[in-house]
Order: C-alpha cells, then structure tokens, then sequence
C-alpha cells in the first residue's frame, strides 16, 4: 500500500510539473519568444500590386496601401507612414496568418514614419523592424517600447502618451487612447484635409466619441476579427462592434485591419478565439450606413482616400 501511494504521488507530482512547463512554454510562446522563425508566403500577384501601388503614390494622391494584416503603408502630402509592422510568422508562438504580406520588410521602400500601436509581436516585429528603413521616425505608447527600437538601429523615436502630437514630414500625428489587454495607444494621421484614424488592436472604448468630435476623421482604419480568450471580454472589435465604431466616428472612408490571424498552436485554440470571415462581415454590416464608402483591399492594393 505505501508503495502505491508513494507511485501515486510521483504520478501527480510528475503529473503537475508537466502541466507546469507546458503553461511555461504557451506563456513563453504568448510573449513571443518563438516567433518571426519564417516568412509567410505572399499572396499572388501581391508584390506586383505593391510595386505598382508604390509607383502610383508618386503623383502625390493620398492614398492607402494595404500590405498585410494591420500593416499598412500611408501615403499623406508625399510623406510615406507604416503601421505596426508584421512580416513574419509564427506570432505569439501559435498564430500564423491566412494571408501574408504583399512584401518582404526590405522591400517596403523608404519611409518617414512608423507608429507602432503597441507590443505584440504582430505589430511589432523586431525581424522586420530591423530590415525597414532606419531612417524613419518611429512613434510608440512607451519609454519601454522605445529603448528596444532604438536597440534596433532607430536613430529618431518617440513615445507619445494619449493626446501628445508631434509633426514630421509634414505629417501630424497624435496618440489617442486604446483599450487592449496590454498598453496600447491609436494614431490620428493628419495633413491638410486628410485625418486618417488607425486604432491598432483595440476594443470598444469611451473615446471613441472623443476622437470622433476632436479629429472629425476622414478615414477610419478599424480592427474586426474579435480576438478573446475564450470565456473572457473581446479585446479586439468584432465586426458589430467596428461597424458601430464607424458609425460614431463619421469618416467616409473605412477599412479593416487586423482580420488575417489564426491560432494554429493546438493548446492556443482551446484558449482563444478569433471570427472567421471578419471583413466581409464587417463590410457588408458598413453597407447600411449612408455616406460611408468601405474598401476590403488586398494586400498590395492601393485605395485612393479622396476617390474623385
């Protein structure tokens, strides 16, 4: 019998510890300490459109250009804007993309400015941060978030509490408040007549209005898939919830970010979730609001922000 017992005890100490460096691995691979280990295969005729999309922002139309998930090149008076760059997979340790990039990092051409919403390893991608034109300025919520870019080879980098601007490039951006399950802030782009809203990874928030009535943006690009662990709140808009988000917002332009990340790792599944087929919902939900145009583009696709 004491035999017996002291097997059963193994066993659930055995049992434990195994349960124990699992969670210790997933929570490495959270934090991503085994991402950017391969490039994503592009979609077809991807980089065409990029290339093409890039020769067209020469004659100066302000224009976006989708390259991948929530990354998007900005073009704004000349001046050249990337968001939150990802180029490589896995993130998180379990997530992989349905579609990749439309480029490789070093082939996004020069830039002025990169703002980086926040940490998560897709929406800053250290591989593809140090294969981007280090010329650029690049803006973050963080001290924290900004002494690791720097470590990169970033000469000019900013960190930008919620409604701090600074002006680059012609271009004026400033922080706005987000709300995710790690410090996050927005961006409003401005120049001239053109305001373009980038939430970055958000949820629904309070100041959403706030930005609506103080920027009055002319183009809103909003996150759809509705990431959560499962059992817990959305830490990512849904589809609903972005179409309501344009809804306050007022811009007549939308687009959907974020809306191309699966959860491979089998664990990570059991964990969380994100909505299939997001920015067709969220596209078709946005067609029953009068005066907003609703672009889905592809990646490597360019969308004119004045269309006339």
């Amino acid at each position: 019998m004491k035999t017996m017992n002291r097997f059963h005890r193994r066993s659930l100490l055995t049992g434990a510890a195994g349960l124990l460096a699992g969670g210790f691995v997933e929570w490495l691979g959270l934090r991503g300490d085994f991402d950017h280990r391969d490039s994503v295969p592009r979609p077809r005729d991807a980089r065409a459109r990029y290339l093409k999309s890039i020769d067209a922002l020469a004659a100066g139309d302000d224009a976006i250009v989708h390259v991948g998930h929530s990354t998007h090149l900005l073009s704004l008076g000349g001046a050249r804007v990337l968001t939150d760059p990802w180029f490589y997979d896995p993130a998180h340790g379990g997530m992989r993309h349905t579609r990749g990039p439309a480029v490789r990092a070093e082939d996004a051409g020069p830039l002025d400015l990169i703002a980086i919403t926040h940490e998560h390893p897709d929406h800053l991608d250290p591989m593809a941060l140090d294969r981007l034109d280090k010329r650029a300025l690049c803006v973050l919520p963080s001290a924290t978030l900004a002494a690791r870019v720097r470590a990169l080879g970033f000469d000019q980098v900013e960190h930008l509490a919620p409604y701090r601007s600074l002006e680059h490039a012609g271009v004026r951006v400033t922080a706005v408040p987000a709300l995710h399950d790690v410090h996050e802030v927005g961006y409003v782009l401005e120049h001239d007549a053109a305001r373009v809203y980038f939430a970055g990874d958000t949820a629904v928030h309070g100041d959403l209005q706030v930005i609506a009535e103080r920027f009055t943006p002319t183009a809103a690009i909003l996150p759809v898939d509705g990431t959560r662990l499962r059992g817990d709140r959305r830490w990512v808009m849904d589809p609903a919830e972005a179409a309501d988000a344009a809804r306050v917002l007022g811009a007549a332009l939308v687009m959907p970010s974020h809306a191309d990340a699966r959860f491979t790792d089998p664990v990570l599944r059991l964990w969380a979730e994100v909505i299939d087929g997001a920015a067709g919902d969220f596209a078709a939900r946005v067609a029953q609001l009068p005066g907003v145009r609703c672009a889905v583009p592809a990646p490597g696709e360019r969308v004119k922000l004045n269309p006339a």
